[in-house]
């Protein structure tokens, strides 16, 4: 299934844990500037093969191929670097740290001082902040704290984060299990402009209207194993 279209290719990935085997044989294609929903039961294996891709576990059969060419992510900063953001179930931010920094954080942007000593530039990092601010739709300061933050709007915060590493891939895992209606009708969008972008997006959930809704294409998955 080796394509043009195809920027990601899961192929034959099997994963056991002590006693379980968790992915069994799986194939899983992904097209360009496409939403792919990743459907089945709690326990198909639809996490663990997003662990599997995103760095956090190892392949223990198969491989993977990004942008065409095949690759080894060890952890998940490998990950980041090549283009692939996940964007977890359980969000995790820094509540007494403010939207910039939870945006930046680990990779402030500095500025030199006399050409000898680093600084955070925080003048940058603000700029940067509401631009991404403004691309997942969010009228907010960048000093604004978490805390004072909606659930949405912390989810819109970590898809800003995704888009800050030139993400072409972001894997949303449950991404509306806290959301009120409007609040999906809100991340829809986002997600539909990505698309526009060119951005793939990997949709993990078991909410058939949703996945109608919003999938090009869907996989799902069984007792670890690929049913279709």
């Amino acid at each position: 299934m080796q394509h043009l279209d195809i920027i990601l290719a899961m192929n034959h990935v099997s994963k056991s844990f002590p006693g379980v085997k968790a992915l069994d044989d799986v194939s899983f294609h992904v097209r360009r500037g496409t939403v792919h929903a990743l459907m089945g039961e709690n326990g198909a294996g639809k996490s663990t093969l997003m662990k599997c891709l995103f760095g956090i576990y190892s392949l223990d059969e198969g491989e993977i191929l990004f942008d065409g060419k095949p690759v080894h992510f060890h952890n998940p900063e490998d990950a980041l670097k090549a283009g692939i953001s996940m964007i977890h179930q359980e969000l995790q931010p820094i509540p007494y740290r403010d939207i910039s920094e939870n945006l930046w954080v680990g990779r402030y942007p500095t500025k030199k001082i006399l050409g000898l000593f680093s600084i955070i530039d925080h003048k940058s990092m603000r700029k940067r902040s509401e631009d991404l601010l403004k691309r997942v739709h969010l009228n907010l300061d960048p000093s604004t704290l978490l805390k004072e933050l909606s659930v949405s709007q912390i989810q819109s915060i970590e898809i800003a984060k995704a888009i800050s590493y030139d993400a072409k891939v972001i894997i949303m895992d449950e991404p509306t299990s806290s959301l009120t209606q409007a609040e999906v009708s809100q991340l829809f969008d986002i997600i539909n402009a990505l698309r526009d972008l060119g951005v793939s997006i990997i949709y993990i959930s078991h909410k058939m209207e949703e996945i109608l809704k919003i999938s090009d294409e869907v996989t799902i998955m069984r007792d670890g194993k690929y049913i279709g």
